[in-house]
Protein backbone atom coordinates (compact mmCIF):
# COMPACT_ATOMS: atom_id res chain seq x y z
CA UNK A 1 0.00 0.00 0.00
CA UNK A 2 1.45 3.38 -1.04
CA UNK A 3 2.18 6.03 1.57
CA UNK A 4 -0.48 8.37 0.17
CA UNK A 5 -3.11 5.63 0.21
CA UNK A 6 -2.12 4.68 3.77
CA UNK A 7 -2.46 8.31 4.86
CA UNK A 8 -5.92 8.49 3.26
CA UNK A 9 -6.94 5.30 5.07
CA UNK A 10 -5.73 6.61 8.42
CA UNK A 11 -7.54 9.92 7.85
CA UNK A 12 -10.75 8.01 7.09
CA UNK A 13 -10.45 5.88 10.22
CA UNK A 14 -9.77 8.96 12.34
CA UNK A 15 -12.82 10.66 10.86
CA UNK A 16 -14.81 7.56 11.87
CA UNK A 17 -13.70 8.16 15.50
CA UNK A 18 -11.32 5.21 15.78
CA UNK A 19 -8.60 5.68 18.37
CA UNK A 20 -4.89 5.52 17.49
CA UNK A 21 -4.65 2.07 19.09
CA UNK A 22 -7.65 0.82 17.09
CA UNK A 23 -6.18 2.19 13.86
CA UNK A 24 -2.77 0.64 14.49
CA UNK A 25 -4.27 -2.76 15.37
CA UNK A 26 -6.58 -2.75 12.35
CA UNK A 27 -3.82 -1.78 9.90
CA UNK A 28 -1.62 -4.52 11.35
CA UNK A 29 -4.35 -7.05 10.60
CA UNK A 30 -5.00 -5.54 7.18
CA UNK A 31 -1.37 -5.87 6.17
CA UNK A 32 -1.06 -9.45 7.37
CA UNK A 33 -1.81 -12.38 5.09
CA UNK A 34 -2.14 -14.72 8.07
CA UNK A 35 -4.22 -15.06 11.20
CA UNK A 36 -2.59 -13.32 14.15
CA UNK A 37 -2.79 -13.79 17.88
CA UNK A 38 -3.40 -10.86 20.19
CA UNK A 39 0.24 -11.04 21.23
CA UNK A 40 1.38 -10.84 17.59
CA UNK A 41 -0.86 -7.85 16.97
CA UNK A 42 0.35 -6.12 20.14
CA UNK A 43 4.01 -6.51 19.15
CA UNK A 44 3.56 -5.41 15.53
CA UNK A 45 1.15 -2.52 16.20
CA UNK A 46 2.84 -1.34 19.40
CA UNK A 47 -0.51 -1.43 21.20
CA UNK A 48 0.25 -2.21 24.88
CA UNK A 49 -0.44 -5.82 25.81
CA UNK A 50 -2.69 -4.63 28.65
CA UNK A 51 -4.97 -2.89 26.14
CA UNK A 52 -4.85 -5.20 23.13
CA UNK A 53 -7.81 -7.42 24.04
CA UNK A 54 -10.00 -4.40 24.74
CA UNK A 55 -8.99 -2.82 21.42
CA UNK A 56 -9.66 -6.01 19.46
CA UNK A 57 -13.05 -6.39 21.11
CA UNK A 58 -13.95 -2.82 20.10
CA UNK A 59 -12.91 -3.53 16.50
CA UNK A 60 -15.00 -6.69 16.57
CA UNK A 61 -18.07 -4.76 17.81
CA UNK A 62 -17.60 -2.37 14.89
CA UNK A 63 -17.51 -5.28 12.44
CA UNK A 64 -13.93 -4.80 11.25
CA UNK A 65 -12.38 -8.18 12.01
CA UNK A 66 -13.11 -11.87 12.43
CA UNK A 67 -12.12 -14.05 15.38
CA UNK A 68 -11.09 -17.68 15.14
CA UNK A 69 -12.19 -19.43 18.33
CA UNK A 70 -8.96 -21.33 18.94
CA UNK A 71 -6.41 -21.48 21.73
CA UNK A 72 -5.15 -18.83 21.69
CA UNK A 73 -7.72 -16.88 19.72
CA UNK A 74 -6.60 -15.62 16.34
CA UNK A 75 -7.73 -12.58 14.42
CA UNK A 76 -7.95 -11.43 10.83
CA UNK A 77 -9.38 -8.41 9.03
CA UNK A 78 -12.49 -8.80 6.93
CA UNK A 79 -12.60 -7.44 3.33
CA UNK A 80 -11.91 -3.73 3.56
CA UNK A 81 -15.06 -2.55 1.75
CA UNK A 82 -17.21 -4.64 4.11
CA UNK A 83 -15.27 -3.24 7.08
CA UNK A 84 -15.95 0.31 5.88
CA UNK A 85 -19.68 -0.43 5.55
CA UNK A 86 -19.85 -2.03 9.01
CA UNK A 87 -17.93 0.85 10.58
CA UNK A 88 -20.19 3.50 9.05
CA UNK A 89 -23.31 1.55 10.09
CA UNK A 90 -21.97 1.22 13.64
CA UNK A 91 -21.26 4.93 13.87
CA UNK A 92 -24.72 5.77 12.54
CA UNK A 93 -26.36 3.52 15.14
CA UNK A 94 -24.16 4.99 17.87
CA UNK A 95 -25.08 8.51 16.79
CA UNK A 96 -28.78 7.64 16.98
CA UNK A 97 -28.32 6.25 20.50
CA UNK A 98 -26.42 9.35 21.60
CA UNK A 99 -28.98 11.57 19.89
CA UNK A 100 -31.86 9.87 21.70
CA UNK A 101 -29.98 9.98 25.02
CA UNK A 102 -29.27 13.70 24.71
CA UNK A 103 -32.86 14.52 23.80
CA UNK A 104 -34.15 12.52 26.78
CA UNK A 105 -31.73 14.32 29.10
CA UNK A 106 -32.58 17.70 27.58
CA UNK A 107 -36.32 17.17 28.19
CA UNK A 108 -35.70 16.31 31.85
CA UNK A 109 -33.29 19.21 32.42
CA UNK A 110 -35.57 21.67 30.65
CA UNK A 111 -38.44 20.71 32.94
CA UNK A 112 -36.28 21.04 36.05
CA UNK A 113 -34.82 24.39 34.95
CA UNK A 114 -38.24 25.87 34.29
CA UNK A 115 -39.21 24.95 37.85
CA UNK A 116 -36.05 26.47 39.31
CA UNK A 117 -34.78 30.02 39.82
CA UNK A 118 -31.67 29.44 37.69
CA UNK A 119 -33.03 30.02 34.20
CA UNK A 120 -33.48 33.35 32.49
CA UNK A 121 -36.64 32.51 30.57
CA UNK A 122 -35.95 34.25 27.29
CA UNK A 123 -37.91 31.53 25.45
CA UNK A 124 -41.64 31.91 26.25
CA UNK A 125 -42.35 28.22 25.89
CA UNK A 126 -40.54 24.97 26.34
CA UNK A 127 -38.71 23.49 23.36
CA UNK A 128 -38.28 19.82 24.21
CA UNK A 129 -41.41 18.89 26.15
CA UNK A 130 -44.61 20.72 27.04
CA UNK A 131 -48.37 20.28 27.40
CA UNK A 132 -51.32 22.39 26.27
CA UNK A 133 -54.86 22.43 27.69
CA UNK A 134 -57.88 24.22 26.31
CA UNK A 135 -58.69 25.01 22.68
CA UNK A 136 -56.93 28.37 22.48
CA UNK A 137 -53.68 27.03 23.94
CA UNK A 138 -53.85 24.04 21.60
CA UNK A 139 -54.53 26.25 18.57
CA UNK A 140 -51.60 28.50 19.48
CA UNK A 141 -49.35 25.46 19.80
CA UNK A 142 -50.36 24.18 16.37
CA UNK A 143 -50.07 27.59 14.75
CA UNK A 144 -46.49 27.87 15.96
CA UNK A 145 -45.39 24.59 14.42
CA UNK A 146 -47.56 24.74 11.30
CA UNK A 147 -46.00 28.10 10.49
CA UNK A 148 -42.44 26.94 11.19
CA UNK A 149 -42.65 23.60 9.34
CA UNK A 150 -40.35 23.36 6.37
CA UNK A 151 -40.59 19.84 4.90
CA UNK A 152 -43.37 17.53 6.07
CA UNK A 153 -46.55 17.36 8.13
CA UNK A 154 -48.13 13.99 8.94
CA UNK A 155 -51.48 14.47 10.65
CA UNK A 156 -53.95 11.98 12.15
CA UNK A 157 -57.48 13.25 12.79
CA UNK A 158 -60.64 11.49 13.95
CA UNK A 159 -63.64 11.48 11.68
CA UNK A 160 -67.25 11.25 12.87
CA UNK A 161 -70.66 12.74 12.18
CA UNK A 162 -69.67 15.98 13.96
CA UNK A 163 -66.55 16.61 11.88
CA UNK A 164 -68.37 18.14 8.93
CA UNK A 165 -70.28 20.48 11.28
CA UNK A 166 -67.22 21.98 12.95
CA UNK A 167 -64.98 22.43 9.90
CA UNK A 168 -66.33 25.93 9.37
CA UNK A 169 -64.84 26.85 12.78
CA UNK A 170 -61.42 25.44 11.83
CA UNK A 171 -59.99 28.44 9.99
CA UNK A 172 -57.15 28.89 12.50
CA UNK A 173 -56.03 25.30 12.02
CA UNK A 174 -56.67 24.57 8.34
CA UNK A 175 -55.56 27.79 6.67
CA UNK A 176 -52.03 27.39 8.09
CA UNK A 177 -51.98 23.90 6.56
CA UNK A 178 -52.88 25.42 3.18
CA UNK A 179 -50.12 28.02 3.65
CA UNK A 180 -47.65 25.25 4.48
CA UNK A 181 -48.55 23.41 1.28
CA UNK A 182 -48.07 26.65 -0.66
CA UNK A 183 -44.56 26.92 0.87
CA UNK A 184 -43.72 23.47 -0.45
CA UNK A 185 -44.35 21.45 2.72
CA UNK A 186 -45.62 17.93 1.99
CA UNK A 187 -48.81 17.29 3.98
CA UNK A 188 -50.64 14.01 4.55
CA UNK A 189 -53.85 13.85 6.60
CA UNK A 190 -55.01 10.41 7.74
CA UNK A 191 -58.63 10.39 8.94
CA UNK A 192 -59.55 7.70 11.46
CA UNK A 193 -63.09 6.46 12.08
CA UNK A 194 -64.08 5.48 15.61
CA UNK A 195 -64.72 1.79 15.04
CA UNK A 196 -63.29 -1.20 16.84
CA UNK A 197 -61.75 -4.20 15.08
CA UNK A 198 -65.04 -5.92 14.24
CA UNK A 199 -65.85 -6.40 10.57
CA UNK A 200 -67.88 -3.50 9.18
CA UNK A 201 -70.95 -3.99 7.05
CA UNK A 202 -70.95 -2.80 3.48
CA UNK A 203 -73.48 -0.12 4.44
CA UNK A 204 -71.20 1.22 7.17
CA UNK A 205 -68.22 1.28 4.81
CA UNK A 206 -70.31 3.20 2.29
CA UNK A 207 -71.38 5.73 4.94
CA UNK A 208 -67.74 6.16 5.97
CA UNK A 209 -66.73 6.77 2.39
CA UNK A 210 -69.51 9.32 1.87
CA UNK A 211 -68.52 11.14 5.05
CA UNK A 212 -64.89 11.25 3.97
CA UNK A 213 -65.87 12.67 0.57
CA UNK A 214 -68.04 15.32 2.26
CA UNK A 215 -65.16 16.34 4.51
CA UNK A 216 -62.78 16.42 1.57
CA UNK A 217 -65.17 18.64 -0.41
CA UNK A 218 -65.80 20.93 2.57
CA UNK A 219 -62.06 21.49 3.11
CA UNK A 220 -61.73 22.48 -0.52
CA UNK A 221 -64.73 24.81 -0.32
CA UNK A 222 -63.70 26.54 2.91
CA UNK A 223 -59.92 26.59 2.82
CA UNK A 224 -58.86 25.68 -0.75
CA UNK A 225 -57.35 22.52 0.72
CA UNK A 226 -57.65 20.13 -2.19
CA UNK A 227 -55.92 16.90 -3.08
CA UNK A 228 -55.34 18.56 -6.45
CA UNK A 229 -52.68 20.65 -4.71
CA UNK A 230 -49.16 19.36 -5.23
CA UNK A 231 -47.90 17.86 -1.97
CA UNK A 232 -51.28 17.55 -0.25
CA UNK A 233 -52.91 14.15 0.26
CA UNK A 234 -55.74 12.70 2.37
CA UNK A 235 -56.83 9.16 3.11
CA UNK A 236 -59.11 7.48 5.64
CA UNK A 237 -59.01 4.24 7.55
CA UNK A 238 -62.09 2.27 8.70
CA UNK A 239 -60.94 1.85 12.27
CA UNK A 240 -59.92 3.83 15.30
CA UNK A 241 -56.22 4.56 15.61
CA UNK A 242 -55.48 4.07 19.35
CA UNK A 243 -53.21 7.10 19.71
CA UNK A 244 -53.71 10.30 17.75
CA UNK A 245 -50.48 12.08 16.95
CA UNK A 246 -49.03 14.53 14.42
CA UNK A 247 -45.43 14.63 13.21
CA UNK A 248 -43.67 17.85 12.22
CA UNK A 249 -40.57 17.77 9.99
CA UNK A 250 -39.59 14.26 11.16
CA UNK A 251 -38.54 15.51 14.60
CA UNK A 252 -41.46 16.83 16.64
CA UNK A 253 -44.52 14.85 17.77
CA UNK A 254 -47.75 16.23 19.22
CA UNK A 255 -49.96 13.65 20.92
CA UNK A 256 -53.68 14.50 21.05
CA UNK A 257 -56.14 13.44 23.75
CA UNK A 258 -59.75 13.44 22.55
CA UNK A 259 -62.35 15.02 24.83
CA UNK A 260 -64.61 12.16 26.05
CA UNK A 261 -67.49 14.60 26.66
CA UNK A 262 -67.16 16.40 23.31
CA UNK A 263 -65.71 13.89 20.85
CA UNK A 264 -65.23 16.56 18.19
CA UNK A 265 -62.72 18.41 20.40
CA UNK A 266 -59.17 17.84 21.58
CA UNK A 267 -58.94 18.01 25.37
CA UNK A 268 -55.14 18.25 25.72
CA UNK A 269 -51.89 17.89 23.77
CA UNK A 270 -48.40 16.73 24.67
CA UNK A 271 -45.65 18.28 22.58
CA UNK A 272 -42.36 16.34 22.33
CA UNK A 273 -39.21 17.21 20.38
CA UNK A 274 -37.58 13.80 19.81
CA UNK A 275 -36.36 12.76 16.32
CA UNK A 276 -35.92 9.14 17.39
CA UNK A 277 -39.54 8.90 18.57
CA UNK A 278 -40.71 10.80 15.48
CA UNK A 279 -38.90 8.34 13.22
CA UNK A 280 -40.60 5.32 14.82
CA UNK A 281 -44.06 6.89 14.76
CA UNK A 282 -43.50 8.05 11.18
CA UNK A 283 -42.83 4.43 10.20
CA UNK A 284 -46.08 3.39 11.93
CA UNK A 285 -47.96 6.18 10.15
CA UNK A 286 -46.73 5.07 6.72
CA UNK A 287 -47.54 1.44 7.43
CA UNK A 288 -51.18 2.43 7.96
CA UNK A 289 -51.11 4.94 5.10
CA UNK A 290 -49.70 2.43 2.61
CA UNK A 291 -51.41 -0.83 3.58
CA UNK A 292 -54.70 0.09 5.29
CA UNK A 293 -55.82 3.59 4.36
CA UNK A 294 -58.13 4.29 1.43
CA UNK A 295 -58.57 7.05 -1.09
CA UNK A 296 -61.82 5.86 -2.59
CA UNK A 297 -64.52 3.29 -2.17
CA UNK A 298 -63.53 -0.34 -2.56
Amino acid sequence: MSNNLMEDLIDFLKAANLSTYEINAYITLLESANLLTARDISIRSKVPSGRIYEILEELNEKGMLEIQDSRPKKYMSIPINRAFYNLISHQADESKRKYAFLFDKAKILESKLYDSDLLLKTEPSKIFWSTAFGMQSIINLYLKYYNSSQKELLLIDFLNENTIKILSYGKDLFLPIFNAVERGVRVKILWSFEHDNRQLSDDQKERNFDLFINVRNKLKELFNLSTDLHGFEMKFVNKRIPTFYDIFDKERVIFKLQNPLKPYQIFACMNVLDPNLAEKLREKFFNIWTFEAKLDEE
